[in-house]
């Protein structure tokens, strides 16, 4: 009876070494540290709110339609869409997305988004409040 009960303090003593060497195993991989990259945001999205003066909507929503047409042929252009508010007509949100951020850049450089800026100055009733996603 003696051995028997050697035997059995024996499988405890293992199975908690054995245990302990599990734990150890499981605190070790929850310390390992595993780096994990974002993913790199393809797609980019502008949302531009412009405001103009009073009287200065039909001049703006010209100038605005010659830049809509040529933006929506750039290469790097997904869509480009102007809205004009239904509660205020002298506010516009241009809904603008580009493959990547390098397409967004050289509609910024474009010669027709330059054309537009210079026509628009002295439409605008403030700064444009520019959102990019």
């Amino acid at each position: 009876m003696k051995r028997f009960g050697s035997l059995i303090i024996l499988f405890v003593l293992v199975g908690m070494i054995s245990c302990n060497e599990n734990n150890k195993t499981e605190t070790t991989m929850e310390k390992e540290t595993v780096e994990v990259q974002q993913p790199k945001k393809e797609k980019k999205t502008v949302i531009a709110r412009v405001f103009v003066k009073e009287g200065q909507e039909a001049a703006f929503t010209e100038v605005a339609t010659t830049l809509l047409h040529a933006t929506r042929a750039e290469e790097g252009n997904i869509s480009y869409t102007l809205f004009q508010s239904t509660t205020d007509p002298k506010e516009f949100i241009f809904y603008e997305e580009y493959k990547d951020e390098e397409a967004f850049k050289a509609h910024g450089s474009s010669e027709h988004f330059a054309t537009f800026a210079n026509a628009i100055t002295d439409m605008l009733a403030k700064d444009l409040i520019i959102e990019d996603y």
